[in-house]
């Protein structure tokens, strides 16, 4: 991914409490992002150290001491201090969407839900909410990077993206209903009002779950059709693998080679009936067993 292009519908970003999914938001334009790099850049440009960089090399030259060893070294520290800066900006910049290790919540946090959305905002909704949020990004992410992608309608994945989207966008704001039945089924007396409330927060389950199984068929069928081409392909590879083997034949070469000891045989036969050199092993006669 280049640093001026938006990240893809799903990336891992690295966190203070460890590395996590990510669900960007598709309303996020490439000018957007661009704007956003940039504007990150220029504020790390206007860090600590370029300031003191700037201001340093501001006193020195002004006061025309760059002649002497103090100067020039104040000048080299100077210089240094602000690549320092300018460095540390740009590598802010290009890892953007990945690096979210501040300290603090960067630039894209501060808005939840502005830019993207990650697993662990789900973690107060409960385990089951959490693990489908999960695994609905997990799914979005597989739809956008199969290799069955060129086969499909092109518009697919973006679709199941503002879908996925929404409805997670949605599933963070039931988190005061979720409060809420939990403070009734603690009240005595209110079974009635947990039982209502539990009810509506069930179907809200329930719709998204049945999200998850209409993206959970799409990623199936993509799945199975990613099977179909790497069997193709196999197929393909071992043909040519074939053809291939059977060009290096070393069938000629076994022919030469079989030649070899009849050649082989006849010299050195020759050069023991000439030497007296005796028999070979085996052409001594085999001994009869005793008996």
């Amino acid at each position: 991914m280049s640093l001026l292009e938006k990240p893809d519908a799903v990336t891992v970003g690295d966190f203070a409490d460890g590395p996590d999914i990510l669900l960007w938001n598709p309303a996020v334009t490439t000018k957007r992002w661009r704007w956003q790099v940039l504007r990150v850049f220029l504020t790390r440009c206007f860090s600590t150290r370029c300031a003191v960089g700037i201001l340093v090399l501001a006193l020195v030259l002004g006061t025309g001491a760059t002649e002497s060893l103090g100067g020039a070294l104040a000048v080299g520290g100077a210089i240094a201090l602000l690549l320092s800066g300018i460095c540390d900006a740009g590598i802010t910049a290009a890892c953007l969407a990945t690096d979210h290790q501040h300290g603090r919540r960067c630039a894209l946090e501060r808005s939840p839900g502005e830019f993207f959305l990650r697993s662990d905002d789900f973690l107060d909704l409960g385990s089951a909410a959490h693990r489908t949020a999960g695994l609905l990004i997990d799914l979005t992410g597989e739809l956008h990077a199969t290799a069955a992608r060129d086969w499909i309608d092109p518009e697919l994945p973006g679709r199941a993206h503002q879908a996925v989207w929404d409805a997670l966008t949605r599933l963070i704001r039931t988190a005061p209903a979720r409060r809420h039945a939990a403070r009734l089924v603690a009240m005595p007396g209110e079974a009635d009002l947990a039982a209502t409330t539990a009810t509506a927060i069930a179907e809200f389950d329930g719709l998204l779950g049945e999200l998850m199984f209409h993206l959970q068929g799409c990623v199936t069928l993509t799945r199975e059709w990613e099977a179909k081409l790497r069997h193709v392909e196999l197929v393909e590879r071992t043909s040519a693998v074939e053809a291939e083997l059977r060009a290096a034949s070393i069938g000629l070469m076994v022919e030469v080679a079989e030649e070899l000891p009849k050649a082989v045989f006849a010299y050195v036969t020759a050069a023991r009936d000439l030497t007296g050199a005796g028999r070979f092993p085996w052409e001594l006669p085999t001994a009869e067993p005793v008996p």
